[in-house]
């Protein structure tokens, strides 16, 4: 019976090690009054699995913005939050989504003169580009892991 349990515990923690990286994906633009009702969302981003589709899009979406962020691509990803900024109209736009891991989007010069980078970040772990980061991989792996240990100590 131990042997069986040990191998569910083993299964499921390498199970839960190995799902795909998981990013906001999607676009938001705030107007400069930032009254709720005055907000204008294209596509409101929510939470998906990185994939070849999901990072070709975001990939694209960005060359568009900054021209010379264009890799190769590749199998390994990254998340990316870029916040820019329209100089006149002072039309904040937030770009949310999966990219390239040798992908550097804070890096690079803007396609028109007339947007600023206001804030830009990239991680490379679950859910690490949200208002709320979620570590729940890493308790189901720690529980896996102390339920093992506590199974050899008696």
């Amino acid at each position: 019976m131990k042997l069986f349990l040990l191998s569910v515990f083993f299964f499921l923690a390498s199970f839960q090690a190995a799902q795909a990286l998981r990013c906001m994906q999607g676009t938001e633009i705030v107007l400069p009054s930032d009254d709720s009702a005055e907000k204008d969302k294209d596509k409101v981003p929510e939470f998906t699995e990185c994939s070849i589709l999901t990072t070709g899009a975001s990939a694209a979406s960005l060359l568009v913005l900054k021209p010379n962020t264009a890799t190769l691509p590749s199998t390994d990803y990254k998340c990316y939050h870029l916040r820019i900024e329209e100089s006149e109209s002072k039309k904040a736009t937030i770009v949310k989504g999966c990219i390239y891991k040798a992908q550097n989007v804070c890096d690079g010069k803007f396609k028109v003169d007339t947007v600023r980078e206001v804030f830009c970040s990239q991680c490379d772990q679950d859910e690490c580009n949200s208002a709320h980061r979620f570590a729940s991989n890493w308790k189901i792996l720690s529980l896996t892991l102390f339920t093992i240990l506590c199974l050899f100590m008696k």
